[in-house]
């Protein structure tokens, strides 16, 4: 039987490795492999099944689908950032203003009378 200073270390050894702070420390240490495989052409939930199989990820998919995306979402290139601003501006140029109130600050006073 393991002493009680023993149980604790395995305690604390694996409670540590399940803390949710750490899936995302996880994640972005293994951020460059799993760039490349993304660039390759392999789905999110594959890459998420070979880390799984192999110990290197235990949360689960959802968890490292968010953190993927997190990540990754993040940097946007600069030619998607241009195609995302035309598209707004274009479609802001597109649409008619609609007529109705605007606010003058300056009264006129032939109106109030």
């Amino acid at each position: 039987m393991k002493t009680l200073s023993e149980r604790i270390a395995e305690r604390a050894r694996v409670k540590s490795a399940s803390a949710p702070h750490s899936n995302r420390a996880i994640v972005l240490a293994l951020r460059a492999d799993i760039q490349q495989a993304l660039d390759d052409g392999w789905s999110v939930l594959a890459v998420h099944q070979t880390l799984h199989d192999e110990g290197r990820v235990t949360f689960s998919y959802q968890t490292f689908r968010r953190y993927v995306n997190q990540i990754h979402l993040g940097r946007t290139s600069p030619e998607k950032r241009r195609r995302k601003q035309t598209g707004k501006t274009a479609f802001k140029s597109s649409v008619a203003p609609v007529p109705g109130f605007s606010f003058n600050p300056s009264p006129n006073k032939e109106e109030l009378c």
